[in-house]
């Protein structure tokens, strides 16, 4: 409501600059019975709805999601409505005797009323009045584009500062997601207590843990502050996080990773995915049931898929709340960080669940 008070009070604001910039204003609300200032009053107003209308709605739903023509077409529209509508609201749109010069009305007792022909003095001229008012085609678009480019450029300014602000903050939340996820000190315990067991029975899978664990920990480090890593460092630290989370199963889990396709030198924003394989071993994983979580990367020139899919065996998770709010943080990384350029469906029927995502990485 603070918002909306604020923007209430800068329209206002903003109405009251045609008013005392008008020549004709002279203090009192007699100005708005001037027809020209009618005219250029309509078109401030239409500016200001332009500048909101583009700004949340026609810039978030068609130019951010990249659709082009229809974006342009609906500028085009908005523009011509600026041009034509101010001209035709005003009094003078309407030609009648009140508005003609004096020397212009037939003189009393001419035959026929014919009218004298009317000095031309540039405001009266015949190609003016073919419009049916005494401004041209050309002055009717010249008087709006230059408010209107303003309007545009405007709104497509905050709205590009806006979007980056959106984007840096869930970036910032999938770092901070990222890092929870990989630092917080259960997770460490559980990877630490695990790879104790190795060394214990002197198992030769000991020393390979803990450089996975150490290569996960620095790609976290190194990687969370960019907006695009290289997408066949995310696969390996990807791969590396599944390692580490395998350690900590048995022979109970049915589980399987492909990989086709080369990454050649994509990018992608990192940690988009983690949180999707993180919910696999979470759900999907129960000593005393048949688990099964599948894993599928596949990579066809720009395009990269990435499915998994998982059985929903385990529903007593301790921090069910945190993973809710770490999906939910992905998926606004995702909009952000490739709106128009992605899809995802996440199907869950109470047995399974799975997820299916597609990025366009051009």
């Amino acid at each position: 409501m603070k918002k909306i008070g604020q923007h209430i009070i800068l329209i206002l604001l903003l109405l009251t600059i045609p008013v005392v910039s008008s020549p004709d204003f002279d203090g009192t609300l007699s100005v708005f019975k001037v027809s020209p200032f009618q005219r250029e009053f309509i078109r401030f107003v239409l500016v200001v709805i332009f500048f909101y209308f583009n700004l949340n709605f026609f810039l978030p739903r068609f130019y951010s999601q990249k659709k082009y023509l229809l974006f342009i077409v609906c500028i085009l529209i908005c523009f011509g409505i600026m041009v034509f509508v101010p001209n035709y609201l005003t009094a003078e749109n309407n030609i009648s005797a009140q508005h003609f010069p004096t020397q212009m009305r037939p003189p009393p007792g001419s035959p026929n009323g014919n009218i004298p022909p009317p000095p031309m003095d540039g405001r009266f001229s015949p190609e003016n009045f073919q419009h049916g008012n005494n401004t041209s085609y050309g002055q009717m678009i010249f008087s709006s584009l230059l408010p209107f480019l303003f309007s545009f450029l405007s709104s497509l300014f905050i709205f590009k500062n806006i979007e980056k602000k959106e984007l840096e903050r869930s970036k910032a939340k999938a770092e901070l997601l990222s890092l929870k996820y990989q630092l917080q000190p259960h997770f460490l315990f559980n990877i630490l207590n695990s790879i104790y067991s190795l060394a214990l029975f002197k198992s030769d899978d000991a020393p390979n843990s803990i450089l996975k664990l150490s290569n996960v920990m620095r790609y976290v480090v190194q990687e969370s502050s960019k907006d695009l890593v290289k997408l066949s460092k995310e696969i390996e630290y990807v791969k590396d996080y599944i390692a580490l989370q395998l350690i900590r199963t048995d022979n109970s889990l049915d589980f399987s990773y492909t990989e086709t396709g080369e990454a050649k030198d994509l990018q992608i924003a990192p940690f988009i995915l983690v949180n999707f394989i993180e919910n696999a071993f979470k759900y999907g994983f129960n000593a005393e049931e048949n688990s099964k979580i599948a894993i599928n990367i596949m990579i066809e020139e720009e395009q990269f898929h990435f499915n998994v899919f998982n059985n929903i065996v385990n529903r007593n998770i301790t921090d069910e709340e945190s993973l809710k709010v770490g999906l939910k943080n992905t998926l606004e990384h995702l909009q952000q960080a490739y709106p128009g350029q992605h899809s995802l469906n996440m199907t869950n029927n109470g047995k399974t669940f799975e997820v299916d995502l597609k990025i366009n990485l051009l």
